[in-house]
């Protein structure tokens, strides 16, 4: 037979559970008969039946209809409770009643047998098929439940014991965990590296964690811990900290005769007495560790609702943006930089405004923090050097620079420099000479050699490089050096002192002869009175803007400003 043959071949653990030692005794010489190769225990009631399935698990359990006064859907009922599906049940029963038979399958039996209709081979074809698809269920619970590569929980699983802690008002946290420079073990050693390395990290982590808590991989290299009566950050911030240092050990790679090392990032999120629903705790978690990963490596970051506040309007922002670019929000306004010898007009800066609906005209300092990491804030950038070199070629009759101020993440962009001299294609009329790009020293600091082969692509267009905002930030000298740069910026902050505060004084001095030691332009920001114009002519800084000069104004002002300034200069 078939079936003999297969169950042979496969050891079982059965259960059978009647309260009729007779019925019990003739399971027995069926299963006997069709020598199964099985582990067979018997039990006469409910309580011995869960006393041997809480010791131990079983592949099939065989449970006659009646037990004493008692239904044996009561125990049916308690091993799917307690066990899932994981564990197949047939009911046997007497009775021979659809009603019977459907209350079983309802309540989860994998098959239903009539007593005076039972032989050995409808017998064991009902345990083989049982036990074949409460595996097979198994198996599809796992994929849902665990992850394939390290055996953790998976997502499903993560949030379903998540939200029983929300339910019952524990005391947990939820930490999720990012490793950091992963990338580079995948594209250099492979993936199959990479997966031995993510392994490693889930087996030392299952060895640290407390029991009653809960490890998941969610994908990638991103894990996450609840972790259970957890209600102190101090005591939390520590346990995450032992967490990184195991994850921060060497890892030894014995195919490439090597050794790598990551570091983690953690945002975690508290859970107590809330209503808040398990996706959007883990969502506050994973939205923390991004926050936490960009202060640096192995950082482990809480929660904060006003952080998290800040991002909202954040994320409103970059929305209003989007559409007030496509609505011609955004305009520009011009601040004039002269000699102040001659009283010449040489220059302007071009600056962003955005007349917002409702907020009405918002200055940079009240949004482009926002945008500037984001794709919106790259397009208003390119905007804004688009609108500048239009409107610089309305006054070509005037010989103006136009300076226009580059966020970090827009030099840094990929192509910046092909995308520069297409725009300089599109406006043929003006000589790039007469564009100014003004970046910050912080662009020097993060990524000086990108930084440099961008500047020097854009010095080879023909266009000028400022350094706005010298001396607030940490350029070296080196950097000074290295950096293809035609001006210098002196910060407002040190003008603004410089009748008052000596320091201020010297460091502007020093600035001056920085510039004329590496034979840079000069121009100094936020002169505010004749006195602050005078010092800067007597310290050797010969060009300026600022509130005294003029403040910055639209282009049709400016046109109106540069003509009366013009006369008044000739009037002279």
């Amino acid at each position: 037979m078939v079936i003999k043959e297969v169950l042979q071949d496969t050891p079982l653990k059965l259960l059978i559970v009647d309260d009729d030692d007779v019925d019990r005794e003739r399971i027995r010489r069926m299963l006997r008969k069709a020598k199964i190769n099985a582990s067979i225990s018997e039990a006469s009631s409910i309580e011995d039946s869960m006393t041997y399935l809480n010791k131990d698990e079983y592949d099939c359990v065989i449970i006659d209809y009646r037990l004493g006064a008692i239904s044996g859907l009561s125990l049916l009922n308690m091993i799917r409770t307690k066990l899932g599906s994981h564990c197949a049940v047939i009911m046997i029963t007497g009775l021979g009643s659809e009603n019977v038979a459907a209350e079983a399958m309802r309540l989860g039996a994998s098959d239903y047998l009539q007593k005076n209709q039972l032989n050995d081979v409808q017998l064991v074809r009902a345990i083989l098929s049982s036990v074949h698809r409460a595996e097979l269920e198994k198996k599809l619970h796992d994929m849902a439940h665990y992850d394939n590569l390290t055996g953790l929980a998976s997502r499903p699983l993560l949030l379903k014991k998540l939200q029983q802690s929300i339910t019952h008002s524990e005391v947990a946290a939820v930490a999720f965990l990012d490793l950091d420079n992963f990338k580079p073990i995948n594209d250099n050693y492979g993936h199959d590296t990479g997966d031995l390395v993510l392994v490693t990290i889930a087996n030392r982590l299952k060895k640290i964690i407390r029991r009653g808590d809960t490890l998941a991989r969610l994908g990638g290299d991103e894990f996450v811990l609840l972790l259970k009566n957890m209600s102190n950050t101090d005591e939390c911030n520590y346990f995450l900290n032992r967490i990184i240092r195991q994850i921060n050990a060497p890892i030894e790679l014995t195919e490439y005769d090597s050794l790598v090392q990551v570091s983690a990032s953690v945002g975690v999120a508290m859970v107590g007495n809330t209503s808040l629903d398990a996706d959007t705790i883990l969502r506050r978690a994973d939205q923390t560790m991004y926050q936490a990963k960009g202060l640096g490596s192995n950082n482990v970051l809480f929660f904060d609702p006003e952080e998290e506040q800040r991002q909202h309007q954040r994320r409103a922002l970059l929305q209003e943006a989007e559409r007030g670019i496509f609505h011609n929000e955004f305009v520009l306004h011009y601040q004039p930089q002269v000699d102040m010898i001659n009283h010449q007009l040489i220059g302007v800066e071009a600056l962003i405004r955005w007349n917002h609906p409702t907020l009405g005209l918002l200055y940079p300092a009240e949004f482009s923090s926002a945008l500037e990491h984001a794709n919106i804030g790259i397009l208003i950038g390119e905007w804004v050097l688009q609108e500048a070199l239009k409107q610089n070629c309305l006054w070509q009759d005037m010989n103006l620079t136009v300076s226009v101020n580059i966020a970090p993440a827009h030099l840094l962009s990929k192509g910046f420099v092909e995308r520069l001299d297409l725009l300089l294609q599109h406006t043929p009329n003006i000589d790039p000479k007469r564009l100014e790009l003004e970046v910050l020293e912080t662009v020097s600091i993060h990524d000086i050699n990108n930084a440099v082969e961008i500047l020097k692509g854009c010095r080879e267009l023909g266009v000028s490089v400022a350094l706005d905002d010298f001396g607030t930030g940490y350029a070296s000298l080196s950097y000074l050096k290295k950096l293809p740069l035609n001006t210098l910026k002196i910060d407002r902050s040190f003008v603004k002192n410089i009748l008052s505060n000596q320091e201020d004084r010297s460091i502007v001095t020093c600035v001056v002869a920085l510039s004329q030691a590496f034979s840079y332009n000069l121009i100094a920001e936020g002169i505010e009175s004749m006195d602050h114009e005078q010092a800067l002519i007597d310290m050797g800084c010969h060009i300026g803007q600022g509130y005294f000069i003029a403040k910055p104004m639209s282009a049709e002002q400016m046109t109106q400003w540069a003509n009366e300034y013009n006369q008044q200069v000739y009037a002279y």
